[in-house]
């Protein structure tokens, strides 16, 4: 969810990002093809889009349309919930789909093999983001408004749904991550981690972005976090321990990405802005351009699927882009 406060706004949310540096480009077997994914029929804005591991489909549920959207990755298959109007972001594991409903301030729980709602847990605050928290049997929910992380418990069969815990977050946290036994989030510039066993803070550093946008992504392998930024679709790479490696801007507004950790590959764009840049990501840090893709000009979430796809929604027609990634792994 964009956010440059008016604050900010009077200061500039102009970003101070280092150089990109360089990285060798892979190989590649072809180019770069788009596969249009039609779901609502209409223009609708998506803030999130999720590609569930445990489950194998790409969720999305663009807010005030009332629908949660499961689609096969390969098939492009789709199914649908019926949820809420406010329901703007969700995850799901091998049966159950979990969606943040932010009209109505709670969390509901489908069940995937009927569609129905199964549990609801009740928030005192508006939520943004919701993520499953791997191996933990826990929903991590954004709270940008109170500056926190909920916690919310998954029990039983079929699961029921209870508010267990709360994270205080330095700033507003501007989306969620998981990686390495942490979850990363952003704040006004900084990218913030936090130790999952401990809920406790362990990182908040300067990302060189006058504000922050999306969800940070992380490459495992190769220790690196990368931030986004609120401007220019700027993006900023960081080691684990916090170290600014390099910086990139390429264009448009709000940054959106999304990341291969297999590949080591970044997909990058500004919203609003016409273009995806796939971009390799090395060892240490250094980035350079692969492609560029021409997409929808508006569009605010995406998602690697580790399939060599990339999914990008798209605000003009209420559906979806499917982009794949002829490229190979960066060494």
């Amino acid at each position: 969810m964009k956010r440059c406060l008016l604050l900010v706004a009077i200061a500039g949310c102009g970003n101070d990002l280092p150089s990109s540096g360089s990285c060798a480009l892979p190989s590649a077997s072809g180019e770069p093809a788009i596969v249009h994914v039609p779901l609502v029929g209409r223009s609708a804005g998506f803030d999130d889009l999720r590609y569930a591991p445990a489950l194998g489909k790409v969720i999305a549920a663009p807010e005030g349309v009332g629908r949660i959207f499961l689609v096969d990755p390969d098939t492009l298959e789709t199914t649908q919930i019926a949820a809420s109007g406010g329901t703007a972001s969700a995850d799901a594991d091998a049966t159950t789909v979990y969606g943040i409903d932010r009209a109505n301030d709670r969390v509901v729980a489908f069940d995937i093999a009927t569609a129905a709602p199964i549990s609801t847990a009740e928030l005192d605050g508006n939520p943004d983001y919701l993520r499953l928290a791997p191996d933990r049997k826990e929903l991590w929910i954004t709270v940008p408004g109170l500056d926190r992380i909920d916690i919310v418990s998954i029990t039983g069969t079929p699961p029921t749904l209870a508010r267990s815990g709360t994270i205080r977050t330095p700033g507003a946290p501007e989306g969620l991550t998981f990686a390495n036994g942490r979850a990363y989030t952003q704040s006004g510039g900084r990218a913030i981690a936090i130790d999952v066993a401990s809920k406790t803070v362990v990182g908040d550093w300067d990302t060189g972005c006058g504000s922050s946008h999306g969800f940070a992504q992380v490459d495992e392998g190769y220790g690196l976090v990368v931030a986004g930024c609120d401007s220019s679709g700027g993006a900023a790479v960081l080691t684990r321990e916090g170290k600014l490696r390099s910086g990139i801007e390429v264009g448009g507004d709000a940054t959106v990405l999304a990341y291969d950790q297999a590949r080591h590959h970044l997909y990058l764009r500004g919203d609003p802005g016409g273009n995806l840049k796939m971009i390799a990501v090395c060892r240490d840090g250094g980035m350079s351009v692969m492609a560029e893709v021409a997409i929808s000009s508006s569009g605010h979430a995406s998602a690697s699927d580790g399939r060599g796809n990339v999914w990008v929604g798209d605000a003009t027609t209420g559906g979806l882009q499917k982009i794949n990634d002829p490229f190979a792994s960066t060494e």
